[in-house]
């Protein structure tokens, strides 16, 4: 534990003037501290601060011994550290990080984030400085620092133009997970990035496919090169709701069609270095998806006489498909020659046609969660919630039933009860039982007129 004394630097102990006496601040303040050193480990240091006055000296000394006892102190250099510096121990700490999220952020902190932060010293970013930079971000002049193609050559500018509220939320989510390690390492106090006003996202118009277009579009593709393989990538994107990565990294080894499921076990992506790699799925999520029928008869010539480990979606050469290259030597003309165009639909958004056919179909939201690979149903539901058929008016008949059975049940013991009754008075047995059944049969008629 850390104690914090003053000294007098104008006078020695024993109470003569010393070589200072005079010159500068009087009164100083020495602790000890322990603090964030390298590797997670605590470093011993004795740090200093010099006062005018003598009570502001006290003061001090005293809020160092409080806060250090209970667990607060913050050493008051610690925040010199720049937003830049700190973000290279951040990002090496992020070892859950893909190799793809990891190229994204090294992208967007290079040309967004760094050129606003990373010279400045994080103690010193202020929460309205944030605000500010984000209302920059939306009206396009943010500084910004471009890779001018061919040359490698970073340039420093204005931002080419606004970015999309989405952007700007990603920007924003970055900046701010910084400044959290910030105060998770004893550096800030605050973050000055928390609960920032961001710009709202607008609502993206899903594109939804109907049967008769997913077969207009899937012949169509297999028009443009006139090899089956297009169009049964086209019915599995539609049907079983994958994404295109993991669509093209299935392998024949993965298929059993007789079981009519196919099993999602890995996904193209790229690493830290932007290199094309095999991984698991986004959110490490194994799954198995079901084939419809047009989908098992698509994939059964893909199959024949293919090894375990070849891809279901080969390329001419054999190799999996390059889904970024499929897509704009294949998909995009198979949209436009279906008639298709001018709707936004992309190979990803064929996931959304998959969601709204299991949904028409009957599925529930935890068999539409495993198809599409969601980390829990909340984000189905925040996606997908509104295809959900409205069921208020059969859970109003459902009450309705119920209570319609229940009193009916009611009726019959009542009646029942009575006419016991009338036996037990006509043989001159059970007299003043009446007078106590009157409450229950008020009760009943009472339950009959409200409904």
């Amino acid at each position: 534990m850390a104690r914090a004394w003053i000294d007098d630097r104008w006078k020695g102990k024993d109470g003569k003037p010393t070589a200072r006496h005079g010159k500068g601040s009087r009164w100083q303040v020495f602790w000890w501290a322990e603090e964030p050193g390298p590797g997670g480990t605590l470093t011993r240091r004795r740090r200093t601060k010099a006062f005018t006055r003598k009570v502001d000296a006290q003061n001090y000394a005293e809020h160092v011994g409080t806060t250090t006892r209970d667990g607060t102190y913050r050493d008051p250099n610690a925040g010199q550290v720049t937003f830049g510096a700190l973000w290279d121990t951040w990002l090496a700490a992020r070892v859950d990080l893909k190799g793809a999220t990891l190229a994204r952020y090294r992208r967007d902190a290079r040309t967004y984030v760094l050129p606003q932060w990373g010279h400045r010293r994080v103690g010193t970013i202020t929460r309205e400085e944030v605000a500010a930079w984000v209302a920059d971000l939306a009206a396009g002049r943010a500084p910004a620092e471009y890779v001018k193609r061919g040359t490698g050559e970073t340039v420093r500018q204005v931002q080419r133009g606004p970015l999309a509220a989405n952007s700007i939320k990603h920007l924003t989510t970055l900046t701010s997970a910084v400044l959290e390690w910030a105060v998770d390492t004893g550096r800030v106090g605050s973050n000055a990035a928390h609960k920032v006003k961001r710009p709202r996202p607008e609502h993206q118009e899903m594109v939804f496919l109907n049967h008769a277009e997913v077969e207009a579009l899937a012949t169509a593709a297999e028009g443009v090169t006139g090899a089956r393989t297009d169009r049964a990538l086209v019915l599995f994107l539609a049907y079983a709701g994958v994404r295109i990565g993991e669509a093209t990294a299935l392998r024949v080894g993965d298929v059993d069609l007789a079981a009519r499921r196919a099993h999602v076990r890995q996904t193209w992506t790229i690493d830290a270095d932007s290199n094309r790699v095999l991984d698991t799925p986004k959110n490490h999520e194994r799954r198995a998806v079901p084939l419809t029928r047009a989908v098992v008869d698509a994939l059964g010539p893909l199959l024949e006489d293919q090894p375990v480990d070849a891809f279901v979606f080969r390329a001419a050469r054999g190799g999996a498909v390059n889904d970024g290259n499929w897509r704009n030597r294949v998909f995009v003309y198979a949209a436009s020659d279906a008639g298709l165009a001018g709707r936004g639909l992309t190979p990803h958004k064929l996931r959304h046609t998959a969601a709204s056919s299991a949904i028409a179909a009957g599925a529930d939201v935890q068999v539409v969660r495993t198809m599409l690979g969601h980390r829990d149903a909340s984000m189905t539901l925040d996606v997908y919630g509104h295809l959900w058929p409205d069921r208020l008016d059969e859970v109003a008949d459902a009450m309705d039933a119920a209570r319609d059975r229940e009193l009916a049940r009611a009726t019959a013991r009542q009646t029942a009860s009575e006419r016991h009754d009338s036996q037990m008075t006509a043989t001159g047995e059970g007299g003043g039982h009446e007078e106590g059944r009157r409450p229950v049969l008020s009760l009943v008629s009472g339950l009959s007129r409200s409904g």
